[in-house]
């Protein structure tokens, strides 16, 4: 195999500039030519962690590289200090993530969206993504989706944010973490029923794995298991619309009549049904009048 390090760089860079780089995912060898010709030639490289970025550098022998740390802890520490190099044409700069495409679920936002404000120049040199990577190996329908991110911490907060998304007709895509995996399929499988996800971890290394089936079904598995290690994606198909009989509609109705008011009840189930908020808002007043 021939090492990086012999590879004839023709890759000129323009001080001032913010590289955007992707790294790999798992796997380093997933690494492009252009990634580690760009890191090859940087300056200065703005990372989430020190330590993870040190072992992909080492691993092609790009020792030695100046970083600075930018992490969702000292991010708005450092932000004003890049900034003012980026300007000055200080250093070339690039940003990396731990994993994947920087700005997917990490601070890097902020930095790019000051850069665009101050009219200094942003370019990305593209690579892996844990998102479509999982979208692609999910066997679910790709060709219209949804990235919906972290999942929030507690039910409440959990259940709103998936009722947002997972009734409309696109497939949906979010982060979890193992140790609250099982608690939010059980909080998928009460708001859809018989729908197909899939749940992947480790892409791309050596303990990949991947599994379909319902809620229900992947529950059932998941069990099997000691611990839940990691972070996890968690991929829904979308909403088939179907009309709603009226008969469901009133059993879902009286099921949590006693636990909403109107208002709430009506915005529930319309979230779920895909009905007019109106429309159930109606029927609610019909069937508390009658019983």
């Amino acid at each position: 195999m021939t090492e990086f390090s012999k590879i004839k760089s023709e890759i000129l860079l323009d001080k001032g500039n913010l590289y955007i780089v992707s790294t790999p995912i798992g796997n380093l060898g997933d690494i492009t030519l252009r990634a580690l010709e760009t890191l090859d030639k940087i300056d200065c490289i703005i990372c989430e962690n020190i330590m993870i970025t040190k072992k992909l550098l080492n691993k092609y022998n790009l020792k030695h590289k100046k970083m600075i740390s930018y992490n969702d802890f000292n991010a708005s520490q450092k932000r004003n200090g890049i900034i003012k190099n980026l300007l000055n044409k200080t250093f070339h700069f690039a940003l990396v993530s731990d994993a994947g495409t920087p700005l997917i679920s990490d601070p890097g936002f902020k930095l790019v969206e000051e850069c665009i404000k101050k009219k200094i120049k942003v370019t990305h040199i593209p690579g892996p993504s844990a998102v479509i990577s999982g979208l692609i190996l999910s066997g679910i329908s790709t060709d219209k989706f949804l990235f919906g991110g972290f999942l929030e911490k507690t039910y409440q907060k959990k259940e709103k944010q998936l009722l947002k998304f997972i009734n409309l007709d696109v497939t949906t895509i979010w982060f979890e973490s193992g140790n609250r995996l099982l608690k939010t399929l059980d909080t998928i499988k009460k708001l859809i029923n018989n729908r197909r996800i899939a749940v992947l971890r480790e892409l791309t290394k050596i303990h990949e794995e991947i599994l379909f089936g319902t809620t229900e079904e992947i529950i059932e598995l998941i069990n099997l298991r000691l611990k839940l290690k990691g972070e996890f994606i968690i991929v829904i198909s979308g909403f088939k619309s179907k009309k709603t009989d009226i008969k469901v509609l009133k059993k879902l109705i009286l099921e949590d009549i006693n636990k909403f008011n109107t208002k709430e009840l009506s915005n529930k189930l319309s979230d779920k049904t895909r009905l007019p908020k109106n429309f159930i808002y109606n029927e609610i007043i019909k069937l508390k009048k009658n019983t």
